[in-house]
């Protein structure tokens, strides 16, 4: 059986901070036959390494603040092509260990509706393999963007903002700037069925 392991964040709520992730990726993974491992992101580097060492798979969630951590993680996981899915924060991080840039402030790309706004999937890459359309509806939660990265550019929304990358040198190197694990359409599904096979 093949170990996923969860990249969980800082979040304050109530006048306390928790480190974790929303229930939906659990629901997800839960469906699968593989173990999962939860990484907490403000422990030790070391130990970070460490409990990804001991996983076939690596998926970065989203969250708030991009930290050091965020970006050696990211260093790590590409250098030693360990399989890597990207969500909304995690794939800015993806994108800003490998450019230097600071995240834009975007408008109108968080709203709590099921679907927001379209996506355009680019020719020639994995992500339109996987997806097999040009076009899909997404959700969207996120208040800033990366405005340019090396990696390449596999999706974006019609008023230019980066939705997609991945590295076609890697086993899988992907990551989606929405939350695939809150839709439960054929297109998510498709994505963490493919990342998961690939393992």
């Amino acid at each position: 059986m093949k170990t996923i392991g969860v990249v969980l964040r800082k979040n304050d709520w109530d006048n306390a901070t928790y480190i974790g992730t929303k229930k939906e990726l659990f629901d997800v993974l839960n469906k699968f036959s593989v173990n999962i491992i939860c990484i907490p992101i403000n422990i030790n580097l070391d130990k970070i390494i460490n409990a990804i060492n001991m996983c076939d798979g690596i998926i970065l969630t989203g969250g708030k603040y991009v930290t050091d951590n965020d970006l050696e993680i990211v260093k790590y996981l590409y250098d030693n092509d360990i399989p890597t899915l990207g969500i909304c924060l995690g794939m800015q991080s993806m994108g800003m260990a490998y450019n230097g840039r600071q995240e834009i402030k975007i408008n109108n790309h968080n709203s709590k509706d099921i679907y927001v706004h379209e996506v355009i999937i680019k020719d020639d890459t994995l992500f339109k393999k996987i997806i097999g359309k040009d076009k899909i509806l997404v959700n969207s939660r996120h208040n800033y963007a990366i405005p340019i990265t090396n990696f390449k550019v596999n999706a974006l929304s019609s008023d230019g903002v980066i939705e997609g990358i991945e590295v076609s040198s890697k086993r899988f190197f992907l990551g989606v700037q929405w939350h695939p694990e809150s839709i439960e359409d054929e297109n998510s599904k498709k994505l963490f069925n493919y990342f998961i096979d690939i393992l």
